[in-house]
């Protein structure tokens, strides 16, 4: 019959070995494992030609289907920028708003008259007309010819054979359609720059 162990002596023994006498607790991996493995039923239990993954050994299984997972985030990250690029894309080119014959694109007006109108409006205060007749500025720049207000910034280059403005085009836009609006002497300075590059 064993004896009963004395409790000092097995005391002083656990703390001269350095013996530890708490409970692990879980580490992050092994909580990723789990997850990885309980995908995993799933996935056999729901795509009957992924059973042949039960034949995997029982290490490699969990990184095959955390491997799945992220394959799956990354197809769903690259429909949802696609997604909001689309929503994000002007649908037309601004039409000018405000009082006066600005109102009309279709009035056919000349790169001049354009200008002078977004004088008028940034005199005015007004910085959302006038960046919309710096737009049609920038477009009677391109294109002497008539242009069609439903063109975006990038169709209006690549009907004009002006590609190498893209860049600027795309500040344009920011100007226009980004959430912060510009100040007054901001669009002076941008409509400045294109002047430079559109004598």
């Amino acid at each position: 019959m064993p004896a009963p162990a004395d409790p000092v002596l097995v005391h002083r023994i656990l703390e001269e070995t350095g013996v530890d006498r708490t409970v692990a607790q879980p580490s992050w991996s092994g909580y990723a494992e789990a997850v990885a493995e309980a995908l995993l039923a799933s996935l056999r239990a729901r795509v009957p030609a992924l059973r042949a993954l039960a034949t995997l050994a029982r290490d490699v299984a969990p990184i095959v289907a955390l491997l799945a997972a992220l394959v799956a985030v990354g197809i769903l990250y690259v429909l949802a920028r696609s997604v909001v690029r689309r929503r994000r894309r002007p649908v037309s080119a601004p039409a000018v708003t405000g009082a006066g014959p600005a109102t009309a694109p279709e009035a056919q007006r000349d790169r001049s008259a354009w200008r002078a109108e977004m004088e008028t409006r940034l005199a005015a205060d007004d910085v959302t007309a006038a960046l919309e007749a710096l737009w049609w500025w920038f477009a009677r720049s391109l294109c002497a010819a008539a242009v069609d207000p439903a063109w975006t910034s990038q169709e209006l280059l690549a009907r004009c054979g002006r590609p190498d403005l893209a860049a600027t085009a795309r500040v344009l836009d920011r100007l226009l359609y980004g959430s912060e609006r510009p100040s007054v002497p901001q669009v002076r300075h941008f409509a400045g720059r294109l002047e430079g590059l559109l004598p």
